[in-house]
């Protein structure tokens, strides 16, 4: 985890190359899940980074996924924490990948909601941003854990002897 840690401060978070790839999909995705529900969204560079990474619903203001919102560490904690576990590594090469997309695709509905948040009542922004949201998500990382050690990673075991 140290190792994780280290080359995203030294090298990945410098380069912002993958936190702007995945901000980008982020943000397309909220606008795309936005308008599923009959929203007029605008997604935009609104920090002229050179990639997408603003979110609006039309006539509001909108939210910025920084950085620290594309949910990278969070994907890499929760590997660790797989990997870190007894089980099977050949479940392990599905189980990480499906946990990272889950974990992917609820940061996308949490940018939606931050998004309608922001246009509706934007005095909620800041606590649901900083504690609802981290609950969840990190909630989500505890129920992905207890999902491995007491059903994935036993289930396979036992079949496996």
């Amino acid at each position: 985890m140290l190792v994780w840690f280290s080359l995203y401060e030294l090298v990945l978070r410098p380069s912002v190359i993958y936190d702007a790839w995945v901000i980008e999909g982020i943000a397309h995705q909220a606008g795309l899940l936005l308008e599923l529900f009959n929203y007029d969204v605008l997604v935009d560079d609104r920090l002229y980074t050179g990639y997408l990474n603003y979110v609006s619903l039309i006539g509001s203001q909108g939210v910025v996924i920084g950085p620290g919102c594309d949910g990278l560490v969070v994907m890499a904690l929760f590997s660790f924490f797989i990997l870190c576990m007894p089980g099977s590594g050949k479940h392990k090469v599905w189980f990480i990948p499906l946990g990272i997309v889950s974990l992917h695709l609820l940061n996308v509905i949490r940018a939606s909601v931050l998004t309608v948040i922001m246009a509706k009542n934007p005095g909620w922004l800041a606590f649901n941003h900083d504690y609802t949201f981290t609950a969840l998500i990190y909630g989500f990382v505890f129920f992905l854990w207890v999902s491995w050690t007491k059903r994935v990673a036993n289930s396979f075991s036992a079949n496996e002897k």
